[in-house]
This record gives C-alpha cells, sequence and structure tokens, in this order.
C-alpha cells in the first residue's frame, strides 16, 4: 500500500473509498484520518468531494458509502460476458441442490462475490454480493488462488494471513496442501473458515485457453454438509455446471474433476 503522503490529491478520495468495508460500514471523519494516514483537512476535503457524486453519504457525524455504488455495481457486473452466460445455470444449481450459488472472481490477492443467488431454505447463509475475501481463506477464493500465477500465491504464501475464526488455514503448510488438493481433484472445501458453522464448495470455471476464470460455489450451514452422501450429491451438481458454463465460454480441453479422491483426502483430514 502507498504511504499517505505520496498519493496524488486527485487519487486520495478513492484511497479513502478503500477503508468501507463489511467489517466498519461507518467511519467518523477523525478516526478515518486516523486510519488512513491523512491529514483531517484532506480527508475531510476527499470525503466532500465523494459525497458531492453520491460515492459517500454523511449521516450525522459519520460516512458510510453512498447508493451511487449500488448502480456502478451493477455496471460491473454487467460488463462480465462470463457472468451473462453462467447465470441461467447458475440459478439451476441453486434450484437442483437448495442452496446458496455464488460467482466469485479474483481481483489481486482478494476474491469477489460478483453474484449470489440466496438458498430458497429457511436455514440460510447470507453473502452480500460485492463482498470481498482473502485468497487463503474460502472454498471459492482458495480455490482462484491454486489457480491462480505463481507470483499471486508466492505473495499470499508469504505474507501477514489473519485468523478469521479457529479454522481458518493460516498455517503455510496446511495452506500449500490444501492448494495442492484442490491442484490434483479440481475442487475446494472450507468448513467455518470465514464464519462459524459455514460450509462451501467450489470449482473452477475455465475460458477457451483453459485459463480459471472464476469460481463457481455452493454454500450453507455446515452441519448440512457432514454427511458424504450429501457432499458426493453437491460435487456431482457443482462439477456439471462448471462444466458446461466453461464449454459455453469456449473451453475444450480435458476437464480434470476427481470427486472420489476430493472426498477421501476430505474425510481424512475432517
Amino acid at each position: 500500500m502507498k504511504q499517505p503522503e505520496t498519493i496524488p490529491t486527485l487519487e486520495r478520495p478513492l484511497y479513502l473509498l478503500g477503508f468501507f468495508s463489511e467489517e466498519r460500514p461507518f467511519w467518523g471523519l477523525s478516526e478515518l484520518a486516523r486510519a488512513s494516514g491523512l491529514a483531517k483537512a484532506t480527508c475531510l476535503r476527499s470525503l466532500r468531494a465523494l459525497e458531492s457524486h453520491g460515492l459517500v453519504v454523511r449521516e450525522g457525524e459519520r460516512y458510510r458509502l453512498g447508493t451511487r455504488l449500488l448502480h456502478l455495481g451493477a455496471l460491473v457486473k454487467a460488463a462480465y460476458p462470463a457472468r451473462q452466460v453462467a447465470w441461467p445455470i447458475l440459478a439451476e444449481l441453486r434450484e437442483a441442490t437448495g442452496q446458496s450459488v455464488q460467482w466469485v472472481v479474483r481481483d489481486g490477492q482478494e476474491g469477489v462475490y460478483l453474484e449470489v443467488l440466496e438458498a430458497r431454505s429457511r436455514v440460510r447463509l447470507y453473502i452480500a454480493p460485492g463482498r470481498r475475501a482473502p485468497l487463503y481463506a474460502g472454498a471459492s477464493t482458495r480455490l482462484l488462488l491454486a489457480f491462480a500465477p505463481p507470483a499471486v500465491q508466492q505473495a499470499v504464501l508469504e505474507g501477514a494471513r489473519r485468523r478469521y475464526t479457529p479454522a481458518t488455514p493460516v498455517a503455510q503448510p496446511r495452506l500449500q496442501e490444501l492448494l495442492r488438493q484442490t491442484q490434483q481433484c479440481g475442487f475446494a472445501a472450507s468448513f467455518g473458515e470465514l464464519e462459524p458453522h459455514s460450509a462451501e464448495l467450489a470449482a473452477p470455471v475455465r475460458g477457451a485457453a483453459g485459463e480459471v476464470l472464476a469460481a463457481i460455489s455452493l454454500a450453507g450451514a455446515e452441519a448440512h454438509y457432514r454427511e458424504e452422501a450429501v457432499l458426493h450429491n453437491y460435487l456431482q451438481q457443482l462439477d456439471r455446471a462448471a462444466h458446461e458454463v466453461s464449454r459455453r465460454l469456449g473451453y475444450v480441453g480435458a476437464w480434470k474433476a476427481d470427486i472420489g479422491g476430493f472426498l477421501e483426502s476430505l474425510f481424512a483430514v475432517r
């Protein structure tokens, strides 16, 4: 990250937007100035510029993101042709499994949940569209890491890793083992790594050249993902969906998906 004093004046409002998150959706002026390292007066000018364009809204003494970002987010999703191809298949996958379905893409060293189709069951795992997560935690994001360029993998493996729950894989040997498992079998799974009592299964979507464009995942309550028969069914459904989307995007290569081997390694650890 750039040092605050080196950030050009025109970039400072954009720099401040990066401090708003699910964990911290509201900021007071003094708090944001301290966190960003910018002078209070500079921070105020930047917030006023963002406010004038509807990118932040002031509520009393605090600021939150503005609704203008919802419009921009919709434009971002519409600009992804792969997502447009995938949408009907994602909807079919939700109907077939009853679970939440996610379309996740990599952005640097994070994954972004670009599309979220909520489960129709009473028990739901709520994931907000646009949510960002580190590549080392969570099935879909870690799957993207497993097939990311070596430089990205090295940066994540050598960087600091936050422990979100006791199940978050922060130890480098464990993380490397999980990445090898995904590379060999074509799937990733997580149990309570970002949120306690949650579970996620993920499979890759490939483009015409074989590159991994996105991850499709199923998510729900961990208690529902304990039985091998249930997992086997979900992995079959997930695999068919990922393969079909990849085929429609022009991928004609061999499809590597070892459900039996993945389940064997999964239950050996669990």
